[in-house]
């Protein structure tokens, strides 16, 4: 897994130019291709105990995929699926699985691009803040409300390394024993079509 981060890393600082971009133009198209980790440690606060939940990060079939279209200058939405899954008695959440267990998500996010309004000299740099619905599998399907902060670094005109981290709070956590709240990171490739 190291070793792809490090490959789109480098593959992206190999390809950069000089004309790098912030997204202004409308009816922009973004596509973006990459991996995933979803954390499912059963905590309000991503942060907490760290240390301790780090062997809870699932990075089993990590990828990610996301169409992107911009309305405005500063709202776009997004449509975007996931793929990624547990492992056999690895504690997750609510208990140990006694299977593999597959993760799948697809979202709906409206994004609101507010880097241009903190650092305008910055054409390269592009912030945003998301909300949105979601539809997730990982023993049951459920839906969630969902809360997302990124960042896209631009390369180029055309291409741009994505990092961002969605919180995905399920509608009907209560009932569930894996299917409920739980964060997914991304870092993903970033192609304006």
């Amino acid at each position: 897994m190291k070793k792809i981060i490090i490959g789109f890393i480098l593959l992206f600082v190999g390809i950069s130019s000089y004309s790098q971009t912030r997204i202004n133009e409308r009816d922009t198209w973004l596509l973006s291709v990459g991996v995933n980790t979803v954390a499912n440690f059963g905590t309000q606060n991503p942060f907490e105990d760290l240390s301790e939940n780090s062997t809870r990060f699932a990075f089993r079939q990590p990828i990610a995929i996301a169409i992107e279209r911009q309305w405005t200058k500063f709202l776009h939405i997004e449509q975007d699926i996931s793929f990624n899954g547990f492992k056999e008695s690895e504690f997750i959440d609510n208990g140990t699985p006694d299977k593999d267990l597959f993760y799948f998500s697809t979202n709906t996010t409206l994004k609101y691009y507010f880097g241009s309004h903190i650092f305008k000299e910055l054409e390269w740099l592009d912030l945003y803040g998301g909300f949105g619905l979601g539809l997730f599998n990982i023993e049951e399907i459920n839906t969630s409300i969902n809360g997302s902060l990124g960042m896209m670094f631009w390369v180029s005109e055309t291409v741009a390394i994505r990092l961002q981290g969605v919180g995905k709070f399920a509608t009907t956590s209560d009932r569930r024993q894996y299917d409920n709240n739980h964060y997914q990171f991304m870092l993903q490739a970033v192609i304006r079509i």
